[in-house]
């Protein structure tokens, strides 16, 4: 009888452990979980070929761009891709702040 209770608390020693185990790695996998939800959500990106303001030239849409970067952040100033005609790869946000400068997209913007 001595041999069968000590198997019994081996094997309620071994279950424990296997517990602790089972819910270590849990805890871990819903961290990592949490870390990628935490992550920041990639911005919709929009490209505009052409832009264009009555009475303005690319010296204003420069300074309408640089004015939107400094109330955006520097993470918001848009790409241009060359070769010419170059296209505005830019955010949402960029885009409406150029609109409230006086400046539109000719044509819709598509997404990136």
């Amino acid at each position: 009888m001595r041999k069968t209770m000590a198997l019994d608390i081996l094997g309620l020693t071994a279950g424990a452990l296997a517990l602790v185990v089972a819910v270590g790695q849990a805890n871990a996998s819903s961290k990592s979980h949490k870390a990628q939800a935490a992550a920041p959500i990639a911005k919709q990106r929009y490209a505009v070929d052409m832009w264009w303001n009555i009475g303005g030239d690319m010296g204003g849409l420069k300074k309408a761009t640089d004015a939107c970067v400094k109330k955006l952040g520097e993470s918001e100033r848009p790409t241009l891709v060359s070769p010419p005609p170059s296209t505005t790869i830019l955010t949402k946000p960029m885009l409406d702040c150029l609109e409230a400068e006086g400046w539109r997209p000719a044509g819709e913007p598509r997404p990136v």
